[in-house]
């Protein structure tokens, strides 16, 4: 079986590889991030699974006249981009676990716009959230590192205000999606063994062992500053979905080294720009519903097929995928609703990139 080199960055990230600052190795690593596709590695599977996984409860809010409730399925079925190259006990375990994050999250972001939407604390929050899913991801070797999703889970559901009845459905909905998500994640073992590699559970490690691993304390500060950071910028200056910077800044995260979490936040920004383009065009003619739950699934299956081999070509999909779920939920102004996207998110990665560069370690001179 052949790995993404996504893929390995993210799993030194739960081992607690530390990162180190070298000029040309990181100038070269930047460029293999950013230009490289790797090879298929049977993503296809992952992705019709995910891709079922979010349409479903998108599909059955929206036809039934709850659109504005599918943000709180939504994230509970991200449990299905989980554990994609495990064996299904793994998976089971990975998927269940992110299930319960990102459900969590669904509802602590939904208490805190109950209480005090689009604010301070919505962020401090956030980052609570981002340090939560970094150590979780190194206790169980949890793979992608679920903070970007948390964070995304509760700032979307942290930026408008609630009634007391949504804490019901924010507790409901997100557990039940994850639930599905989790069913036809194991809906493999019905089938004939195949041939292919599957990756066991890694032992759970202790919680002091966490924190001990080298450079545990570096990548706290970071997934804790990072949302922090951008989040609090955005929502200072007053721009409209503040946690898209919080987003934005946990991407570059992910890496192993210098230049590949550089590679990350440069696909991030080109991503996004290329994505804003094509939700523009989708949404700029006003489909029907049937059209933007097709626009759902054909995004979803896009950026699983890609987000292990370009990161890049992943957020093509991600973003008009995340502009199409908060039109649903929330209908905006199509230029309000791009123009936050775009500026929140190089708000995002230039925090995160600033963040990086000051934190990471010198080698000393031989």
């Amino acid at each position: 079986m052949v790995l993404s080199k996504n893929y390995l960055n993210q799993d030194a990230m739960t081992s607690g590889t530390i990162t180190s600052t070298s000029s040309p190795s990181t100038a070269a690593d930047w460029r293999a991030e950013l230009l490289s596709v790797l090879p298929h590695d049977r993503a296809h599977w992952g992705a019709v699974r995910a891709a079922v996984s979010v349409v479903v409860p998108i599909a059955a809010l929206s036809l039934t006249g709850h659109a504005n409730l599918t943000l709180f399925a939504t994230f509970g079925a991200m449990a299905a981009v989980f554990g994609r190259h495990s064996s299904y006990a793994a998976r089971l375990r990975m998927q269940v676990t992110a299930g319960l994050c990102l459900s969590a999250s669904v509802f602590v972001g939904t208490l805190v716009g109950l209480v005090a939407p689009a604010s301070s604390l919505a962020v401090v929050v956030i980052a609570a959230l981002s340090l939560t899913g970094l150590l979780v991801a190194r206790r169980i070797g949890l793979l992608p590192v679920p903070s970007l999703f948390m964070v995304f889970a509760a700032g979307s559901t942290s930026a408008f205000g609630h009634a007391p009845i949504d804490l019901v459905r924010a507790s409901a909905l997100p557990l039940a999606a994850a639930a599905l998500a989790v069913g036809i994640g194991q809906l493999g073992r019905l089938a004939p063994p195949g041939a292919s590699v599957k990756h066991p559970a890694r032992p759970v490690v202790p919680f002091r062992k966490t924190l001990a691993a080298p450079g545990a304390r570096l990548d706290i500060a970071r997934y804790t500053l990072a949302p922090l950071l951008a989040g609090g910028i955005a929502t200072a200056v007053g721009i409209g979905h503040p946690y898209w910077a919080a987003v934005a800044a946990t991407v570059p995260l992910a890496g192993a080294t210098l230049g590949a979490q550089l590679g990350r936040g440069t696909q991030r920004l080109a991503g996004t720009v290329l994505g804003l383009a094509i939700a523009t065009a989708v949404l700029g003619l006003n489909p029907p519903l049937w059209v933007l739950l097709v626009v759902v699934a054909a995004a979803q299956v896009w950026a699983e097929l890609f987000v292990m081999r370009n990161y890049a070509l992943a957020v093509v999909g991600v973003t008009p995928l995340a502009l199409v779920m908060v039109h649903l939920a929330s209908p905006l102004p199509l230029s309000e609703l791009v123009g936050d996207r775009l500026v929140e998110t190089v708000i995002g990665v230039v925090v995160a990139v600033v963040l990086l560069i000051v934190t990471t370690p010198r080698r000393r001179a031989a």
